[in-house]
Order: C-alpha cells, then structure tokens, then sequence
C-alpha cells in the first residue's frame, strides 16, 4: 500500500511537471482544433482538418516568436505572454481540478487548489513568452 501511495505522488508530480512544459502551447493547440474542426465542418475531409491545423498553429507560433523578436518594449512582451497565459490558465485549471477531484472529497479545498494551479500554469506560461530571448 505503501508503494502504491509513493506511485501515485511521483505520478501527480510527473502529470504537474509535463503540465509546465507543454502549457506554453495551449493558445496554438486552441487555435490549430478551432481551424482543424471548422475545417472538418465545411466536408474537406480529415487530412485538409488536419493540415489546417498543423498550418495555423506554425502560423501563430511563427508570428508569436517574430513579434517577441522584433519589440522594443516590454509591453509587447508582456502583451504576447498575456495572450498566451490566458489559455494556459484555463488548461491549467481543469488539469488542476481534474487532479483534485481524482485525489481528495468535494469541497471548497478542490476549487482553491483548481485556482491556485491555474494561476501557477498562468504565470508560468507567462514568463515563458514575455522573457527576452537571447
């Protein structure tokens, strides 16, 4: 039992630690599944969906790293890192308050940990996008 327990924190730890990583993608996965399913929507089939989807993403990444490239001010970085954190918010919160729910009762703790989470990917997406590139 013991190890059983000792599993499910490394794992809990591990999803948290994957969550970081990949929270800075979540505005470009939104956009690519918008684009993917109005695509799938207008009958062009699942590769023309697909290929819609990969394309506006590299779009909007590809513009994201130019504008971050070419601003003089912090403003327009934070602007971009604002942009970016919004959807990572959200994916954070759910992430977060799927994990509370799998973990602990109903109660006012799973909608304050759900918060606090999504404002720790928020941050972290954050200052990811607004930070100066070498």
């Amino acid at each position: 039992m013991l190890i059983g327990f000792a599993l499910i924190i490394v794992a809990v730890f591990l999803c948290c630690a994957l969550l970081f990583r990949l929270s800075i993608y979540a505005l470009p996965l939104f956009v690519a599944f918008l684009a993917g399913s109005a695509t799938y929507r207008t009958d062009s089939g699942i590769l023309a969906a697909l290929a819609a989807a990969a394309i506006s993403a590299i779009i909007l990444l590809a513009a994201a790293r130019l504008a971050l490239a070419l601003a003089k001010s912090e403003l327009t970085r934070a602007a971009v890192g604002v942009t970016f954190a919004g959807p990572a918010a959200i994916a954070g919160y759910h992430a977060v308050h799927g994990i509370a729910a799998a973990t602990m009762p109903p109660s006012a703790w799973q909608l304050a940990l759900s918060l606090l989470g999504a404002a720790i990917i928020a941050a972290a997406s954050w200052t990811q996008w607004s930070r100066p590139r070498p």
